[in-house]
């Protein structure tokens, strides 16, 4: 298998539990990741500091400090801000996954998995990061820079962080205003078509983005068209 250009990605697996980061480091080697591990929180700070990784795999439930306390620890400074986070979790309700995007994560793999699926989310994040996408989207007062995937909202303007993917889903509804998007669309253009990616998983983005342009009144414009998918409102 030719692994050209993924070696240079390294991987940090933050997981209390031996096994899995055995299992896990076994499985991203094998598709051609550099990988390195910690089993707490204290311990990845130090492997965030030391190995600078491109994307994080964190467990939600860890002795002592939380996966979630370390995500938005992460999240909050900005030296470490822009590292993609994947929450790994067994926890699997709606109301999780949406407080786990609203805290900071990038993406969300509920356990168990199929390695195909993290691989593919991995790759899907990766490619958003080096993208290279220039200029802004601008819709009344929600304006999009695609080059630094930052979300501004409001007069005066206020930076609202929402998350990788949701970024790129709101940047496809935004330059394609209008039009009714199936799911499908969506999955292809945010995850590839990923078939392990189903319609609930855009659902979920799409509510984490209703709640986080509802102050502003921007979540009316995203407009749920039964049995067809969404339609985002251009109007000025």
């Amino acid at each position: 298998m030719d692994h050209q250009g993924v070696a240079t990605h390294r991987i940090l697996i933050v997981d209390d539990v031996q096994d899995f980061r055995d299992l896990t480091f076994e499985v991203l080697s094998r598709a051609g990741f550099q990988c390195v591990m910690a089993d707490n929180a204290e311990q990845a700070r130090l492997m965030i500091e030391e190995q600078r990784p491109e994307i994080i795999l964190l467990d939600w439930v860890m002795p002592g400090v939380s996966g979630v306390e370390l995500l938005r620890y992460l999240k909050a400074k900005v030296t470490y801000a822009h590292i993609p986070i994947i929450m790994v979790t067994s926890r699997d309700s709606e109301e999780d996954r949406l407080r786990v995007l609203e805290w900071g994560a990038d993406d969300y793999i509920v356990k168990p998995f199929k390695p195909p699926v993290l691989i593919a989310r991995i790759k899907a994040l990766l490619s958003q990061s080096q993208s290279g996408s220039e200029g802004t989207v601008r819709i009344a007062d929600l304006v999009l820079d695609l080059k630094e995937e930052t979300v501004f909202v409001g007069d005066p303007a206020v930076c609202v962080d929402i998350g990788r993917i949701a970024f790129r889903i709101l940047a496809f509804f935004m330059m394609h205003p209008d039009v009714i998007h199936g799911r499908e669309a969506v999955l292809r253009q945010v995850w590839g078509g990923d078939d392990s990616v189903g319609g609930r998983t855009v659902d979920v983005y799409v509510r984490h983005l209703r709640r986080a342009l509802e102050p502003w009144g921007h979540h009316q414009r995203i407009e749920t068209i039964r049995g067809s998918g969404y339609r985002f409102s251009g109007k000025q």
